[in-house]
């Protein structure tokens, strides 16, 4: 093989391999509302964050549950004392013989070693701390199952979200395709006032007029492109996708929904809604702590049974066990115990107090979102009206100009104003269907997620 045929098969791979890149690259990934809800769900990093927090509590409650069993301890030390105790012994301590005493000198004999090693190895069971520490693992309960409903209601907030971005992208596509038409009208009817500014059946002012609503239209399809690519960096973001990945939506646009009453909304949301439950917790958790301030009255009772080892301290054997029961209370200080349960009591209040809060304001949001509901049921049956209005007067002005009685521009017109009715009625569509996953979100359920 020659170096320019080498050459050649080299820059052919090149080409390849850049046409296969940027084939990569210009792929479009066809997206439903549900699936863009999945993978919101499942990829959003809020939402990892969540639920790291979630097992961060559960790990927290595993803990706590462990101080219920005994704990097996060591303890164990090696010292050096820089002086040992002296036995004296008198001459004639222990007697004489054959005159002679024993010993028959001052004698002295040094007590242990210098170097010491003891080494402890106790198991503890507590007894009275258990009614602090059954206090206790309610509150790791209450913050577990609070951090549970804090990633619901994230979830849900985040499922929120795309709906807002998704049927925002929908609205902005076909805004823009109705400015386009605009546009195509405005260049029409320009060309139109031109040629009667030239043949002088026209003034200036009409075709400087018609630039403007040409510019107009340029401006508003500039508007509605960059509000779609505004929104598609969002979404990607939101749904933990590359943020220059192109996003085909599908149009869903399906608006039957069954209604329940109001107050039954109110009811559900009281029981589902994650703030409540969340709230909820914290009213137990608040009342676990108060229960804990209370144990600090009760002494400290533990059970233990003790195996030590030492050499080198004298008058103790080797090897020896202990069993007993340690007590430990505290006989006076200065109400700082009472000043605990006080503050955990205002604690309790300020929980109880909170819930009731947030159950008001969940009231309020199920009536505004109720409402909003109504409105924008309304509003469809409006703008489907106007729609089929608009798609007849295109028809009719598609027929006059194919007799000659209308001109092209009036055609262009009434395309333009069909477009602009259909992303009326779009946006109307998705309005309501934008208030009907507020609902769900303020009862409790995930937008896109939960059966309708």
């Amino acid at each position: 093989m020659t170096r320019r045929q080498f050459l050649r098969i080299l820059a052919t791979a090149g080409v390849l391999l850049l046409c296969t890149t940027s084939a990569l690259t210009d792929e479009v990934r066809h997206l439903k509302l549900s699936e863009a809800v999945r993978l919101a769900v499942e990829q959003n990093r809020a939402l990892k964050i969540a639920r790291f927090k979630v097992q961060e509590n559960e790990h927290r409650k595993e803990g706590a549950r462990s101080d219920y069993f005994p704990v097996i301890t060591n303890q164990s030390n090696a010292l050096h004392i820089s002086e040992l105790q002296e036995l004296s012994i008198p001459p004639g301590a222990f007697g004489s013989a054959a005159s002679t005493p024993i010993p028959n000198v001052n004698t002295s004999v040094l007590q242990g070693k210098k170097t010491l090693i003891s080494s402890g190895t106790m198991i503890a069971q507590p007894l009275t701390q258990l009614l602090r520490i059954h206090q206790e693992n309610r509150i790791a309960a209450a913050e577990v199952a609070s951090s549970r409903h804090d990633l619901k209601n994230a979830e849900n907030e985040i499922a929120l979200q795309v709906h807002a971005l998704y049927y925002g992208i929908l609205v902005a596509q076909l805004q823009k395709k109705a400015a386009e038409q605009q546009t195509s009208f405005s260049a029409e009817n320009l060309s139109e006032n031109e040629n009667n500014v030239r043949n002088g059946s026209a003034l200036n002012v009409a075709a400087l007029q018609s630039r403007a609503e040409l510019l107009q239209g340029q401006q508003s399809v500039l508007t509605a492109d960059l509000k779609i690519q505004d929104y598609m960096v969002e979404l990607n973001d939101l749904l933990g996708l590359p943020l220059d990945t192109k996003l085909d939506l599908e149009s869903e646009a399906d608006a039957n929904f069954e209604t329940l009453p109001k107050a039954e909304y109110v009811k559900e949301a009281w029981k589902e809604n994650p703030e409540v439950r969340a709230a909820e917790e914290a009213v137990e958790k608040a009342r676990a702590g108060v229960a804990a301030a209370k144990t600090a009255y009760i002494p400290d009772i533990t059970a233990f049974a003790r195996h030590s080892y030492q050499d080198g301290v004298p008058f103790f054997v080797r090897n020896f066990g202990t069993v007993g029961i340690n007590l430990n209370y505290t006989l006076w200080d200065f109400g700082k115990r009472r000043a605990a349960v006080r503050e955990r009591g205002s604690q309790l209040a300020e929980a109880e107090q909170n819930l009731e809060r947030l159950k008001e304001e969940v009231a309020v949001s199920v009536e505004r979102s109720y409402n909003k509901l109504e409105r924008t049921r309304s509003m469809v049956n409006v703008a489907t009206q106007v729609a089929e209005l608009r798609q007849e007067s295109e028809r009719l002005a598609t027929n006059q100009a194919a007799q000659g009685v209308v001109l092209i521009s009036n055609v262009r017109q009434a395309s333009a104003a069909n477009y602009e009715a259909k992303a009326e009625l779009l946006q109307a569509r998705l309005g309501y269907l934008l208030a009907w996953a507020e609902l769900e979100r303020t009862i409790g359920r995930a937008p896109g997620l939960a059966a309708r």
